[in-house]
């Protein structure tokens, strides 16, 4: 008895010392899977992070450049000071004034004072150059003082503003029969006596 017994235990412990090797082969199987599927967790998940990253990238709204914008910055321009107003000068004469000026030139030239009677008159017509009559009597006093030419441009100047002033053509005619030329005085002479009130008079005031 004794010799089977040994003979089975020893049997026993062989078979032992067989299966104990394809345990530990079969724990470290076991441990390379486990490895192994832990691996490919992690992979599938960074795959999976990754590709939705791309989608979130494709989807999203471009976002805008960041420019700095420079403050704005506000000039003062400085106040220039207000220029002064410049007054007009007065007039020579004035408009109310130029009837009584007229009068005395006329005066003037009745007491045969033909220098004074210009210098008003030169006045007179730089605050009313548009009187006829005031043209005329300049005439007589330049005439009256020798001075035909300016008479004459005198007189053209009152004919041009009134073209029907028949003393003032009978004068100019006078004027230019005075400095010679007969021919213009004949024009103006015959343009005078086309008006039934023309006396044939220079107008003397006096």
């Amino acid at each position: 008895m004794s010799i089977i017994f040994k003979a089975l235990k020893k049997a026993e412990e062989e078979s032992r010392g067989e299966s104990a090797p394809v345990k530990k082969a079969q724990a470290y199987h076991f441990r390379n899977k486990k490895v192994l599927g832990i691996i490919a967790a992690v992979l599938a998940g960074v795959v999976g992070f990754a590709l939705v990253g791309v989608y979130w990238l494709q989807k999203r709204p471009a976002l805008k450049p960041f420019v700095k914008t420079e403050p704005k910055v506000t000039t003062v321009q400085p106040k220039t000071a207000a220029e002064p107003v410049k007054k007009k000068e007065p007039p020579v004469a004035a408009a109310s004034d130029t009837a009584k000026t007229h009068e005395d030139a006329i005066k003037h030239i009745r007491d045969k004072k033909y220098s004074d009677a210009e210098d008003i008159l030169r006045k007179a017509i730089l605050a009313k150059p548009d009187d006829a009559m005031m043209h005329n009597h300049l005439g007589i006093a330049l005439r009256n003082q020798g001075n035909y030419k300016d008479a004459a441009k005198a007189y053209e100047k009152a004919l041009k503003l009134k073209p029907d002033y028949y003393e003032a053509m009978n004068n100019l005619a006078v004027t230019y029969e005075m400095l010679g030329d007969k021919k213009k005085a004949k024009l103006f002479y015959k343009k005078a006596l086309h008006f039934p009130q023309y006396s044939g008079h220079t107008e003397e005031l006096g």
